[in-house]
């Protein structure tokens, strides 16, 4: 009984343990020009993610249902308003447990879908500036795993108070409810960054929006500069895959996939080669 018990445990073990999760899908959505300060953001997702590009007549919520975390980034242009079916599509995605991310100009659309009443004001794209921004850690970054892998400005783990530097210069095509006319956002992690230094949450860096059962994240100002003259870009991308995979663990459309090892571990252990 005991090695029965034991053999168990040990392949319970091993299948915990040897089953990684699938790469999230994600359908990326660009309606402006891909442009140097889009084309970046792009290819991240592709490297990073199981990511399709949505097109414009790809923007209904069954297709949308299909991805676990949608990615809206408009970095280059204004590529103008949405449609009824359009908004609706995105709003049926996200109440019914979607997860949307929007950067760069992609944040207008939060008036749209009817999250604030406010319009955000436009700004950009400006390619090099000589201004480096960043967030300011916040109890609800740490407790949401969203530093995992980044640094602060002294290059050690951060901790609550601290500065991450995400943008080295520039900015896209961007905006910002300023001066905190938003009343519904969630602020996740204050902004930082020349002339006021510390703006708090009166930008905020990111955050999001209840939108029913759903969420719709923002990263707005001058945060989300996916263009090559960004030397903190790496930066850029870890935070950006920490908020797409918390988002992801969040969405009601994120498959429950393992990998090719756990097919590989179960017949080894039906062919008997494990021992307890």
């Amino acid at each position: 009984m005991i090695r029965k018990v034991t053999l168990m445990s040990l392949i319970l073990f091993i299948l915990i343990v040897s089953t990684d999760a699938a790469p999230l899908d994600v359908g990326f959505v660009i309606l402006g020009d891909e442009g140097p300060f889009t084309k970046l953001a792009v290819e991240f997702s592709e490297k990073t993610f199981n990511t399709d590009r949505l097109e414009r007549n790809d923007l209904n919520s069954g297709t949308f249902k299909q991805y676990a975390v949608v990615w809206w980034h408009d970095g280059d242009s204004d590529p103008g308003p949405l449609k009824n079916p359009e908004i609706d599509a995105f709003l049926d995605y996200a109440e019914s447990g979607g997860a949307i991310l929007l950067t760069g100009w992609a944040i207008r659309y939060a008036t749209a879908l009817g999250l604030e009443d406010p319009e955000a004001r436009q700004f950009g794209p400006v390619a090099n500036d000589g201004i480096a921004v960043g967030i300011t850690v916040t109890d609800e970054t740490v407790k949401l795993g969203l530093l995992d892998g980044l640094e602060n400005l002294k290059g050690n783990t951060p901790k609550v108070g601290d500065r991450v530097q995400v943008n080295s210069t520039g900015y896209p095509k961007s905006g910002d409810y300023f001066d905190k006319i938003w009343k519904n956002f969630i602020t996740l992690a204050d902004a930082w960054g020349p002339p006021a230094n510390d703006w708090g949450d009166r930008i905020a860096a990111f955050g999001y929006w209840k939108a029913g059962d759903g969420k719709v994240f923002n990263m707005n100002w001058r945060l989300p500069n996916y263009h090559a003259n960004n030397k903190d870009i790496d930066q850029l991308f870890q935070l950006t895959e920490n908020v797409i995979d918390w988002l992801g663990s969040e969405s009601a459309f994120a498959a429950v996939e393992a990998t090719d090892k756990l097919p590989i571990i179960w017949g080894r252990l039906k062919a008997g080669n494990v021992r307890p």
